[in-house]
């Protein structure tokens, strides 16, 4: 086939959605004829005769989608002279009630939806919606050995005594980071925070976490496969109010699933994560998997981890790998070509 990705592929991707569409564009690239576009360049002469001349069958959008991205999705397809397929992932969305009113003129062929809120806002809307998720390299993110891990804490400076309690992600106030200060004050505990480089951290909170004797690396770290290798637990914090939908963008706290919560299981690392997103839907409390909605109740699951030893996240998430994702995908595109 040929598809047309719109998305953001510049940089290191420790963003959700930039590493969500580099799997989806480097994988494709295998077995289809890839366009790989950012969004911000679509009105660039030479981008739009590429289009043209390109004449995809497919035009996936797979940021957001805003408004913005759905006016762009319906652009391109103008300027594809041609009668392609157009679709867009719901991994972040965000609209003001103001633009709401805009949706049914800016209708794709299909958008992929991920939690149910989302989903049934689409629907409300005649768009047509499938759920589809976001996967994982269980070979890239897969369990530690003991002797692994007691090598990687001494690299990364850690006590191979202390239970080690991870987050990765970006360092701002609308992801409820605050809480490691309280758990971090539990004996023998020690708080690993990785800050992504994406978008800028709160100097403020930063400090806060530091202050709070967290570790925080606040860098682009290739090889961080070797994060949750060392680390005992993972802990997502960030709140999602499944009643009702954002009041703004800066509100979102992360994409819809969160792929640090699908690494950390991949590496068979117990996880203790608010009901977040697209997660309750897809993933029943057990097995090492634990939701939590208050700090208190995160601190008495926090102790339940460090005694129970049976932990089978990895046997969960089998099925969300890339190839299985994939190949789902490549479903998903001939179903609406047929």
């Amino acid at each position: 086939m040929r598809i047309c990705l719109l998305g953001d592929f510049t940089g290191n991707p420790d963003e959700g959605m930039k590493n969500v569409s580099r799997n989806i564009r480097d994988r494709l690239a295998l077995k289809h004829d890839i366009m790989a576009i950012n969004p911000r360049d679509i009105l660039i002469r030479t981008i739009l005769r590429n289009i043209r001349s390109f004449r995809p069958e497919i035009i996936h959008y797979l940021h957001g989608p805003t408004i913005r991205s759905l006016i762009i999705l319906k652009l391109a397809k103008l300027l594809s002279g041609n009668n392609a397929r157009t679709v867009c992932s719901a991994t972040k969305p965000y609209f003001s009630k103001v633009t709401r009113h805009f949706l049914p003129l800016l209708r794709p062929d299909l958008i992929l939806t991920q939690s149910l809120i989302w989903e049934e806002f689409f629907s409300r809307h005649d768009y047509k919606v499938k759920f589809f998720p976001n996967g994982v390299d269980t070979s890239k993110f897969s369990p530690a050995t003991g002797d692994e891990k007691r090598k990687l804490r001494k690299k990364w400076g850690i006590s191979y005594d202390k239970f080690v309690a991870l987050h990765v992600g970006h360092i701002r106030k609308n992801r409820n980071l605050e809480v490691f200060k309280r758990i971090q004050k539990i004996p023998g505990l020690q708080v690993v925070i990785v800050g992504g480089t994406t978008n800028h951290a709160n100097k403020a909170l930063k400090d806060e976490l530091v202050s709070a004797n967290c570790k925080v690396y606040h860098r682009y770290i290739d090889n961080i496969s070797d994060l949750y290798k060392m680390a005992d637990l993972y802990v997502f914090p960030t709140k999602y109010d499944h009643k009702k939908l954002p009041e703004s963008y800066n509100k979102v706290g992360a994409i819809d699933l969160p792929l640090s919560i699908l690494e950390a299981m991949s590496c068979n690392l117990p996880v203790i994560t608010t009901p977040f997103g697209a997660l309750p839907r897809i993933f029943i409390e057990g097995n090492g998997l634990y939701y939590f909605q208050s700090v208190k109740e995160l601190v008495a699951k926090l102790h339940e981890v460090k005694r129970k030893k049976s932990v089978e996240t990895r046997m969960m998430i089998k099925s969300y790998d890339w190839n299985y994702i994939i190949d789902k995908l490549d479903k998903v595109y001939e179903e609406i070509l047929s």
